[in-house]
């Protein structure tokens, strides 16, 4: 279904962006699916979304290494469907590394990646949205509880959510919102036997006793985007089965 409201999601061509890209499509958003390479991958998703009589266009940019092109395509947004009225910040580099191994070049790339690619985003997209905009970050629940080997990316996120709260402040008395979602686990093709040993701590720890999935992540995105969540701002939503409201031990 098109819909007279248009939104713009990074990192869309992944398995979280295209779940929450084709669920704003359900919702009746237009959809602009942001990618950095996967250009195949980005086209096959509009295509799917086109065929399930939504309206949707595939934008690039490499947010991390391209200062202006967070305006670049937010101007080819508004070119396309006319108005921008929503954000979902979605790209992150999540490779794991140790803390010993981890040079100042990491650290500025995780950095540039995950928190000022939603920064220049943002910026350009305040500038263009009516009073209603509301932006969604991806953050994690790695921003508040430590995994090894994750202290770049961790703290990438931490400093997202921090963005977020801040620009709740300063987007609420122009009528525009933003708030963030923490991911736990998200279930995946092979990811039981890609990670044995992490999956099924987290399927004995979570009270729901299984990884979510990228649709209930992406619910959680399309509800805190619309108008149901007109009174929610500057709030971080975890989406982890409960996860981090547990003790987190398998017993």
């Amino acid at each position: 279904m098109k819909g007279n409201r248009a939104v713009l999601i990074t990192g869309a061509s992944g398995h979280l962006g295209s779940a929450i890209a084709t669920a704003c499509a359900d919702d009746a958003w237009s959809v602009a699916v942001h990618y950095r390479s996967a250009e195949d991958r980005a086209e096959r998703l509009v295509g799917e979304i086109r065929k399930r009589g939504g309206e949707a266009i595939a934008v690039q940019a490499d947010l991390a290494d391209e200062p202006r092109g967070a305006e670049r395509i937010v101007a080819e947004v508004i070119a396309r469907f006319g108005r921008l009225d929503g954000l979902i910040n979605n790209s992150a580099d999540q490779t794991p590394v140790a803390f010993s191994d981890l040079d100042d070049q990491d650290w500025q790339q995780m950095l540039a990646a995950t928190l000022l690619s939603a920064t220049r985003l943002s910026s350009a997209a305040i500038d263009v949205f009516s009073p209603g905009g509301s932006i969604v970050n991806i953050s994690s629940v790695e921003a508040s509880w430590a995994f090894p080997n994750h202290a770049h990316y961790a703290a990438s996120k931490a400093a997202l959510e921090s963005f977020t709260r801040s620009l709740a402040l300063e987007l609420g008395p122009r009528g525009m919102r933003a708030n963030a979602i923490a991911p736990g686990l998200i279930e995946r093709d092979g990811l039981a036997a890609d990670w044995p040993q992490g999956y099924n701590w987290w399927k004995a720890a979570a009270p729901s006793r299984r990884p979510v999935t990228a649709g209930e992540v992406a619910a959680a995105a399309v509800f805190l985007l619309g108008a149901r969540a007109t009174g929610i701002n500057g709030v971080v939503l975890p989406v982890d089965g409960g996860w981090s409201a547990s003790a987190r031990a398998p017993f």
